[in-house]
């Protein structure tokens, strides 16, 4: 059995663990992998490389991907599968290993399995925002990340007292990363895009809060839309000084957590059983803390919105 790995969209910590795992475990049963080399649209420029076993082993427990990832939408271009097709063929490859997150695992999974190539995705995106599943690969150390820096955040609150503190995270769109992150660290404060609040409740609710802990401490997901009118409308409706934190990408490069590293072997080991059990399409997902191989097309519907009761829990609404 020959693998193809591709790695599509945005790179989340434990990629690298899982492809080492992976290959690992192909090695050993005498099966071969090799990697494409920036995405789908590697793949089709006929970017295929071999993946070295020590470097992947060496990387595993650092964030990134030693294969790199695109976003470019090439399988929907004229002759796109035709042109994979012929790769496939002339590579003498039986499966592809997917990485990726909302959007490959709704769109290019389904499209792969129209076209008869056999695939298995694997739900990786800091994000956890894939629908299926409750948990994608990447998110307990982006959220370990994420608490460090808010740590070093709240010694200066506590040492500088009647201050308003705001970090903002990743999420796109979605407030999944941001709200777990509040709820571990214990912000008084959690803005994410599925539930807003208006500017005015804000600053009455982080006055109070600065006036009753000495400091405010507001996650906040990057698609929240006040966030551009943040660092001016907010010292002026407390008449407290604001200071305002971004992590940005660096939460996807962050050391690869223990459950992201477990989760990752377990993801290898679920694939790679799969592909030999002669599985067409299917995708790893946690259920109820459980991993598995859901066989088939996942529901293709948006994830529900974030815990309601843990983010009113928090605001104190």
């Amino acid at each position: 059995m020959k693998t193809l790995i591709v790695v599509s969209g945005g790179d989340a910590p434990g990629i690298n663990a899982l492809i080492a795992r992976y290959l690992r475990l192909a090695t050993t049963n005498g099966d071969e992998v090799i990697g494409a080399d920036g995405g789908f649209e590697g793949l089709l420029a006929g970017k295929i490389v071999t993946i070295d076993q020590s470097i992947v082993t060496l990387l595993a427990g650092r964030g990134g991907t030693v294969l790199a990832s695109s976003r470019v939408p090439v399988l929907g271009e004229d002759r796109a599968q035709q042109k994979l097709r012929e790769i496939i063929e002339q590579n003498e490859i039986d499966k592809i290993l997917l990485f990726g997150g909302d959007g490959t695992l709704r769109h290019v999974l389904p499209l792969l399995n129209d076209w008869g190539i056999p695939c298995i995705g694997l739900p990786t995106t800091i994000d956890n925002d894939v629908a299926g599943t409750d948990y994608t690969l990447g998110h307990h150390s982006a959220c370990n990340f994420a608490l460090q820096s808010i740590d070093g955040v709240l010694a200066t609150a506590h040492a500088l007292p009647g201050r308003i503190f705001m970090v903002e995270t990743l999420g796109g769109n979605t407030g999944y990363l941001a709200l777990a992150i509040a709820y571990a660290a214990g912000a008084q404060t959690v803005l994410v895009p599925e539930y807003e609040l208006s500017l005015e409740w804000l600053g009455q609710r982080l006055k109070e809060t600065t006036t009753r802990d000495g400091y405010a401490l507001v996650v906040l997901s990057e698609g929240v839309s006040i966030i551009p009118q943040l660092e001016e409308a907010i010292p002026r409706l407390t008449g407290i000084r604001l200071r305002y934190t971004r992590l940005g990408h660096a939460q996807r490069g962050g050391d690869v957590s223990h459950f992201d590293r477990v989760v990752a072997h377990e993801m290898s080991r679920l694939a790679y059983t799969g592909f030999k059990d002669n599985v067409q399409i299917g995708t790893i997902i946690m259920q109820s803390g459980q991993l598995s191989l859901f066989e088939g097309k996942l529901s293709g519907e948006i994830k529900a919105p974030p815990d309601l009761d843990q983010y009113k829990f928090i605001n104190e609404l």
